[in-house]
């Protein structure tokens, strides 16, 4: 049996459990044990079983108040257990941990804070639960594990990690089409990373030369070198790096271990012509 004798109120409990107290209230909600209903926190069945009851203060109003056992609940000491981190979802699924961050803010679940990532209402239908470390204050986000099972989330990963079945094999996640698995790997960092960019747009000298990848906003080409280049292009390659060099444009290229390693090889290359990502 609960141990009522010297109950607690929520911002009680949360003290003794070293939480902030909304903090404490989202867990609480996430558990079912309460829930919101216009601008007060009402008991569930779930939250009475536990020993939650209501008192009345000429002060405060009615709250809620819990057993002083209730600290020792194993929900509640361990209450993220069942929940999910994004660099566990990451490992899950294949990704980077910056990848997975940027897949989910490009679904709309999540957007950037001052510092740390916040919560939006379709992020939080889909599984999200806002979180706050303690010491720094800083904002971060865990998740359900049936999120895994989202047919949204896992459609968007099989769209960035394997692009559309069919003839449009190389169908990057903004719908440009490019020529080869490389490429797809550029476009969709670049895409994620909030980079305005142009795929094949015609470089601005004599002849008919396209730049694989240029940043209007930074006026910044980005061409690949690699084993997927296709032998058909590689003579207009040829030529068009001797136009870059006459131009005297700014320009980065990239190799297969660079593609491999995208995370850190393009925001290191990127920051010399200040570009911060």
């Amino acid at each position: 049996m609960p141990d009522k004798s010297h109950p607690l109120s929520t911002s009680a409990l949360a003290k003794a459990l070293d939480k902030t107290t909304k903090q404490m209230f989202t867990e609480l909600e996430s558990l079912g044990w309460i829930k919101r209903v216009d601008d007060s926190w009402l008991l569930t069945s779930k939250g009475e079983f536990e020993g939650g009851t209501y008192r009345e203060s000429t002060k405060f109003g009615r709250y809620i108040i819990w057993p002083s056992d209730t600290v020792k609940h194993r929900a509640l000491v361990s209450v993220d257990s069942h929940l999910l981190s994004f660099d566990y979802l990451a490992t899950q699924l294949l990704l980077s941990d910056r990848t997975i961050v940027l897949l989910f803010q490009e679904l709309g679940w999540i957007k950037a804070g001052r510092k740390g990532w916040l919560l939006t209402a379709l992020g939080e239908a889909a599984g999200g639960f806002q979180r706050e470390n303690r010491s720094t204050g800083i904002p971060y986000i865990m998740w359900r594990e049936d999120v895994l099972d989202n047919s949204i989330l896992t459609a968007r990963v099989t769209s960035f990690q394997q692009g559309s079945e069919g003839k449009n094999d190389y169908l990057c996640c903004d719908g440009h089409n490019v020529t080869c698995e490389a490429e797809r790997k550029i476009d969709n960092w670049l895409y994620l990373s909030g980079l305005l960019h142009a795929y094949r747009t015609g470089l601005p000298c004599e002849g008919d030369l396209d730049a694989d990848f240029y940043l209007p906003q930074h006026q910044l080409y980005i061409e690949y070198w690699g084993k997927e280049t296709p032998k058909s292009m590689l003579s207009a390659k040829i030529e068009k790096k001797e136009k870059f060099i006459k131009m005297g444009v700014d320009l980065i290229e990239l190799n297969d271990e660079e593609v491999a390693n995208l995370d850190e090889a393009l925001p290191r290359m990127l920051l010399k012509y200040n570009i911060e990502v």
